[in-house]
């Protein structure tokens, strides 16, 4: 087989990585939208992304795939455990180097209520925010999986309080939280729910439970009090 040259190499790597790159942020999110799946306000969204601690699709206007949602539910994880916004830029920028433009969901990342640290071979603990390796007392970690896996199930509020009808999928309905397997978004479930006769509907036209009904509009309240919350 014939060797690629070097300037040609390079041209592979790069369409390679552009092409892993559209494969993996799937989704056209606004900055309201994310706003809404990580508990805080578009404005701090837009300003975690301006700060490069979360990536985007585009910029004019500032566009959102799936990924770059699941990393704004991380870092407010990260806030929520009183990380320094300039603390959590530094571990992005750090781990980006070797696991790529979403590495808070891919990286092997643990956190021991004081610093965020990686763990490799089992032994060694390494503070992400430092570019030299640092070993620490090895205490017992919170594994972040819980944490990255709360987006499908609708995002921060997800990991504070777990329901099993709520669903993100970046193939159904646009990526908006819906009612599991349902086309149908918790926002016009919780809508109405509120309305005279709205509750029948749903459950007649809708073919919905009143345990999914309830799900969704005790989310929608809870989605709506973590970003007010924040805005505050």
């Amino acid at each position: 087989m014939m060797m690629l040259g070097r300037q040609a190499f390079l041209r592979r790597s790069k369409v390679d990585a552009m092409r892993d790159r559209k494969t993996h942020a799937i989704g056209h999110y606004s900055a309201s939208e994310v706003a809404r799946l990580a508990g805080v306000s578009p404005r701090r969204i837009g300003s975690w992304a301006r700060y490069g601690i979360i990536p985007s699709v585009s910029r004019r206007p500032r566009v959102y795939s799936y990924a770059d949602a699941g990393e704004a539910v991380l870092v407010r994880y990260l806030v929520e455990q009183t990380f320094p916004t300039k603390k959590i830029r530094q571990i992005v920028e750090n781990l980006r180097k070797e696991y790529g433009p979403w590495p808070l969901a891919t990286a092997p990342l643990e956190h021991d209520g004081r610093l965020a640290v990686i763990q490799k071979d089992g032994r060694v603990y390494i503070d992400a925010a430092d570019s030299h390796e640092q070993r620490v007392i090895a205490k017992t970690l919170l594994d972040l999986k819980a944490v990255r896996n709360a987006l499908e199930h609708g995002g921060w509020v997800a990991y504070q309080t777990p329901r099993k009808h709520i669903q993100v999928d970046p193939a159904r309905l646009s990526g908006q939280p819906v009612v599991r397997d349902r086309r149908i978004a918790t926002e016009v479930v919780a809508d109405l729910a509120q309305r005279p006769e709205g509750r029948t509907l749903l459950r007649d036209d809708f073919e919905l439970t009143d345990q999914e009904i309830d799900e969704a509009v005790a989310y929608e309240a809870d989605v709506d009090n973590a970003v007010d919350a924040r805005a505050a």
